[in-house]
């Protein structure tokens, strides 16, 4: 019977775990369609929105401006005032709007 140290337990640990990860490749994965991450997060807002009438966007310049990255690009024009908001900065303000949205169901 061979005695175990604590670094071989460790290092044949490790080694399993190296031996058995496993990636999917997927048929669905593989058809992604590829895109950097500002259009990835303007699509997943964009079915957002468009699935939930009480889903909206506030922030600084996301509005009119389409956000200073451009993640927000196009939104306003697609749900208007109501839906996209520019805010002023000021975190209190946020702050006060998350809650009386939480107040109101909106989210």
């Amino acid at each position: 019977m061979a005695l175990l140290t604590k670094a071989s337990v460790v290092q044949m640990v490790s080694r399993s775990l190296v031996f058995q990860r496993n990636f999917s490749v997927s048929r669905i994965a593989s058809a992604a369609k590829q895109m950097n991450v500002r259009d990835a997060l303007n699509s997943a807002l964009d079915e957002e929105l468009a699935r939930d009438d009480k889903v909206y966007l506030m922030g600084e310049e996301v509005a009119q401006y389409d956000g200073a990255y451009k993640v927000s690009k196009n939104l306003w024009k697609k749900y208007g005032d109501d839906r996209i908001m520019d805010t002023p900065i000021t975190e209190m303000g946020f702050a006060g709007i998350a809650v009386g949205s939480a107040m109101v169901i909106t989210k």
